[in-house]
C-alpha cells in the first residue's frame, strides 16, 4: 500500500464499484475500501461473469492479480480480466473473425492442421487454386509473452519452409512478428472491422482480389453472425456462449469509454471523427452508436451514468451540438449594437457560413423526405428577419417593386434603361441580372418575370428587331430608307443613328441580324459589305 492516502477520489470501492464487487475478501484479507485503484498489492479476485456458485456455467477458481493491473491504474489503458474468460474470449474472437473471412476466402472449416516436419495445429487453412494460405489469430492475452513470441516465430518459419504463405493476425497491442506478412487488428474489435483490415492486407499481398476486399469493407456490417454463433455454441454451449459474448462486449465497451475520457481531456469535446481509432476500432462511430442508443432509450442505465461523468458528454449528435452552440452566438450577435462586439461574439463571415450551411442542410434533408429537428426549425423561425430561402424572399420583393413601377409610371419594363433607378431602387440592374442569370431561376420565378408588362428575356434582341421594323415601315412610307440625322424628328434621327451604327457593326458578318439588314438594304439598292 505504501504511503498513499486513501480518499474517495482513489478508493477502489468508489472509483471502480463493479470491479470492487469481485474482490475475494476472504482470501485477500482486505476490503475494497482499504485499497486504491493504483495499489501494487496482489489480491484474489472472483470471476464476475462465471461465479463458482452459478449452475451450468464453466467452473474456475478465483485468481490472484495486482490491483493496479486489474484497474488499469493511472498509467495503463486497460486492466486485466479473468484469465480463463479472457482465453475463451480470444477463441470467440477467432471464430467470429473466421466466419467473416470465410465469406470471401475458401477457408476449409474442417481442417485445423497442416504437415511440415511435424503436424502443425493452425487456426485457418486455405488450399485452393494454387493458393496455400495459413491464417493464425494471435490473441493479445495468450500471445503476449516472450515464450509465445518465440514459439509463434518458429512455427511460422516451419510453415513457410513447407511452402505455405503464413499471415499472423495480431490483436492489439501485440506488435508484428513479420512486418511484411503479419497484420494487426483491434483489441476485441468487431468482427467485420477486423475482417476488413485482414482482407485489405491480403489484397496488398495479392492473396485476394482488391475489389473483393473493397466490396466487403463497403458492407460495413457482419456477414456471418449466425455461422459464428453456431460455431461458438457448438464449442462451449449455449449459456456459456451468451455469457462470454456479454463479457467480451463489456470489455470492449470499457476500453472505448476509457479512450473517450482521454480524448475529451485532450480535445475538450466528445465528438471524435472517424480518424480517431482505439486499437483499430473507430471511436467516432462508437460515440454515435452510444448517442443513438441513449436517445432511443436502449442504452444501459449503468453505461449512461458512466458517460454522464464526462463533462462534455451529450446524447445530441455532432450536428445538434454544433447547432445549439452556434445558435446562441448567432442570437447574441443579433442583439448587440456595437459592431466590434458583434465580431468578437461571432464574426460576420462565420455567421453567414453557418446560416448558409444550415439552409443547405435543410434543403438536402427535405429532398430526402426528412427535415431538421423540430426544435431547431422552431428556434430559427422565431429569429426576427430569418428566412430559410432569403434569395427567394429578395426576388419576391424585387418583382413586387417592378409591378409597382409599371402601375405608377404607366411604363413597360422594356423601357427601363440599364442604369435607371426608381424610388432609390436599381431597377435597371435588377432586369439585367435576371436576364443574364436565367439559369439560376426556378420555373415559378421565370413565370413571375414573364408576367411583367413588356418583359423580354432578350431585350437587346427585341429592341433590334423593333428598330429594323421601324426602318421597314419608313421605307414603305417614303420609298427610301435614308432617314436624316439632322432634319427629321427625334424618332427619325434615332432611326438614322441605328442604321449607321448597325451597317458598321454588321460588316462582313453572316449572322441572322446581318442577313436581315443586308436583305432590306438590297431592296433599296444599298449594300452591306
Amino acid at each position: 500500500m505504501g504511503n498513499v492516502r486513501i480518499t474517495d477520489a482513489n478508493r477502489l470501492s468508489m472509483v471502480k464499484p463493479d470491479l470492487a464487487a469481485t474482490l475475494n475478501i476472504e482470501k485477500s484479507k482486505i476490503t475494497a475500501d482499504e485499497l486504491t485503484v493504483g495499489s501494487n498489492r496482489k489480491v484474489w479476485w472472483n470471476c464476475p461473469d462465471f461465479p463458482e456458485d452459478e449452475p451450468d456455467c464453466p467452473k474456475h477458481a478465483p485468481w490472484e492479480a495486482v490491483v493496479n493491473n486489474r484497474t488499469g491504474g493511472f498509467r495503463k489503458r486497460y486492466g486485466t480480466g479473468c484469465p480463463t474468460c479472457r482465453l475463451r474470449q480470444t477463441s470467440i474472437q477467432e471464430l467470429r473473425l473466421k466466419a467473416e473471412l470465410r465469406t470471401v476466402l475458401p477457408i476449409d472449416v474442417a481442417r485445423d492442421a497442416v504437415q511440415t516436419d511435424r503436424v502443425e495445429r493452425v487456426d485457418m487453412v486455405v488450399e485452393a487454386d494454387g493458393l496455400r494460405l495459413v491464417l493464425e489469430f494471435d490473441g493479445s492475452y495468450y500471445h503476449g509473452t516472450e515464450q509465445s513470441r518465440r514459439t509463434d516465430c518458429a512455427k511460422a518459419r516451419r510453415l513457410r519452409e513447407a511452402g505455405w504463405t503464413v499471415v499472423r493476425i495480431r490483436e492489439a497491442p501485440l506488435d508484428l512478428l513479420d512486418p511484411t506478412y503479419d497484420v494487426r487488428v483491434g483489441l476485441l474489435a468487431e468482427p467485420e472491422s477486423a475482417a476488413a483490415d485482414v482482407l485489405d492486407h491480403l489484397a496488398v499481398l495479392r492473396v485476394v482480389n482488391p475489389a473483393a476486399a473493397e466490396r466487403y469493407r463497403a458492407l460495413d456490417a457482419p456477414q456471418a453472425e449466425e455461422t459464428a454463433r453456431r460455431w461458438i455454441r457448438e464449442q462451449i454451449g449455449e449459456q456459456a456462449a451468451r455469457r462470454l459474448e456479454y463479457s467480451a462486449q463489456n470489455d470492449a465497451w470499457d476500453s472505448m469509454f476509457e479512450a473517450l475520457v482521454a480524448y475529451e481531456a485532450n480535445a475538450g469535446d466528445c465528438y471524435p471523427t472517424d480518424e480517431a481509432r482505439v486499437d483499430g476500432r473507430n471511436l467516432g462511430r462508437w460515440c454515435r452508436k452510444q448517442r443513438g442508443l441513449q436517445r432511443t432509450g436502449y442504452l444501459r442505465a449503468d453505461r449512461a451514468e458512466r458517460l454522464a461523468t464526462i463533462a462534455t458528454w451529450s446524447s445530441q449528435t455532432a450536428f445538434e451540438a454544433e447547432f445549439w452552440a452556434t445558435y446562441d452566438k448567432y442570437v447574441w450577435r443579433a442583439e448587440l449594437t456595437d459592431p466590434q462586439e458583434r465580431e468578437q461574439r461571432l464574426p460576420s463571415r462565420d455567421a453567414t457560413v453557418w446560416a448558409t450551411n444550415l439552409r443547405r442542410r435543410r434543403t438536402e434533408l427535405i429532398a430526402r423526405g426528412d427535415d431538421l429537428p423540430g426544435d431547431q426549425v422552431e428556434a430559427m423561425e422565431k429569429l426576427p428577419g430569418w428566412s430559410w430561402d432569403p434569395y427567394q424572399d429578395a426576388h419576391d420583393r424585387k418583382v413586387e417593386m417592378m409591378q409597382q413601377f409599371c402601375a405608377v409610371t404607366g411604363r413597360h419594363v422594356s423601357s427601363i434603361k440599364q442604369r435607371e433607378e426608381w424610388n432609390g431602387h436599381p431597377v435597371g440592374i435588377w432586369l439585367n441580372s435576371w436576364r443574364t442569370r436565367r439559369d439560376v431561376l426556378s420555373a415559378s420565378q421565370e413565370a413571375e418575370l414573364a408576367a411583367l408588362p413588356g418583359w423580354s428575356w432578350d431585350q437587346r434582341g427585341d429592341q433590334w428587331t423593333s428598330m429594323l421594323q421601324q426602318l421597314v415601315n419608313f421605307g414603305a412610307e417614303r420609298g427610301h430608307i435614308r432617314p436624316s440625322l439632322t432634319k427629321g424628328n427625334d424618332q427619325e434621327k434615332a432611326l438614322a443613328r441605328w442604321k449607321r451604327n448597325n451597317k458598321n457593326r454588321l460588316q462582313g458578318r453572316e449572322d441572322d441580324q446581318a442577313l436581315q439588314l443586308r436583305a432590306l438594304l438590297a431592296q433599296y439598292g444599298e449594300t452591306l459589305h
